[in-house]
């Protein structure tokens, strides 16, 4: 390894410890394993409790806004979001906007997935290890191991296999 990369994966490891601190700071529920990277821009919701494992990297400008279990070696691209808990609308008497949250249901995302630019996780979906889901996908139901699903909804593409 030469000595600019040297510099630049020391600059990275310093860049990401840096973010990681000001992240578990700012949010109580927020639990990191280690080796973490995230980009610029990252929100968080303080109100959901998400718990973070090893060797996790996201880009810029995601929006984590539900309660979520991320597995380890996960790989979020930039504006990823996980939604979570949207408003009731089965109730016509009243407005959208009074109606209330529906139930909070967590995210599980298992070990060895990578999540595409620009996806959306809606609450109460697992994405199960080995996944990878497309960029743009909208994720409204679980994904099975070792699936490349795409798409809005999103739908399986097809399996990843050996080679």
């Amino acid at each position: 390894m030469s000595l600019l990369n040297s510099f630049f994966n020391l600059g990275r490891l310093l860049l990401g410890s840096y973010r990681k601190n000001v992240l578990l700071f700012k949010y109580k529920k927020l639990k990191i394993g280690t080796k973490f990277f995230c980009g610029k821009g990252v929100v968080l919701s303080k109100k959901n409790t998400i718990t973070i494992g090893d060797n996790f990297y996201m880009g810029n400008y995601c929006h984590l806004a539900a309660d979520a279990q991320i597995g380890n070696d996960v790989l979020f691209a930039s504006y990823v979001s996980l939604v979570g808990g949207d408003h009731r609308i089965d109730n016509i008497d009243g407005t959208i906007r009074s109606s209330g949250r529906d139930v909070f249901k967590k995210i599980v995302i298992e070990d060895n997935v990578w999540i595409g630019h620009g996806v959306i996780l809606m609450h109460g979906v697992t994405i199960k290890s080995g996944a990878v889901v497309a960029a743009g996908a909208v994720v409204t139901k679980d994904v099975e191991n070792n699936s490349i699903v795409g798409g809005n909804p999103a739908k399986e593409i097809r399996k990843r296999i050996l080679k």
